[in-house]
């Protein structure tokens, strides 16, 4: 009895994961079917270039990750399913690995932008450090040569007496 207690919640959540996903399926089929019924009559005349045809960098990246992120996620429940016991449903490991996954994907992610914005916080503190030493040496140049022409003995040799 309390073994059938421990499963229900973990089959609801299996049912619930299972009726999220195909729910998101209908609704993108119903998508697809309004904008089949409004754009299906339009005449207009598409320009079609050669970029559309050939694949960019950011896509075939794109797909690599993909593709990696499948096998790992494979490998990974296939890992999880051989140490958990037989009693957890396969969708529920599935969900489980492929959050760990993507909360560890995220957490690199998280990394990498910490270090290009620390890099870009050095790179402008010594680029406003530049601009201040440079401001100061123009406006000392400029002024610089008004100090001997307004009269003044500073920086000039005094005779001795």
């Amino acid at each position: 009895m309390a073994g059938a207690a421990t499963l229900s919640p973990l089959i609801n959540i299996t049912h619930l994961h299972s009726s999220l996903s195909s729910a998101a399926n209908s609704i993108g089929e119903e998508a697809e079917e309004i904008d089949g019924a409004f754009f299906e009559g339009d005449d207009v005349v598409e320009d079609e270039s050669d970029e559309e045809d050939t694949e960019s960098s950011v896509d075939l990246l794109i797909r690599f990750l993909q593709s990696m992120l499948k096998k790992v996620s494979k490998r990974a429940k296939r890992a999880s399913r051989s140490v958990l016991p037989s009693a957890i449903p396969p969708q529920l490991v599935s969900f489980a690995v492929d959050g760990i996954l993507l909360l560890a994907a995220l957490s690199i992610l998280k990394a990498l932008l910490e270090v290009i914005c620390n890099l870009g916080g050095s790179v402008f503190v010594v680029i406003l450090l530049l601009r201040v030493i440079w401001a100061a040496i123009s406006y000392f140049q400029s002024s610089g040569s008004s100090f001997n022409q307004g009269g003044s003995s500073f920086g000039t040799t005094q005779p001795v007496a």
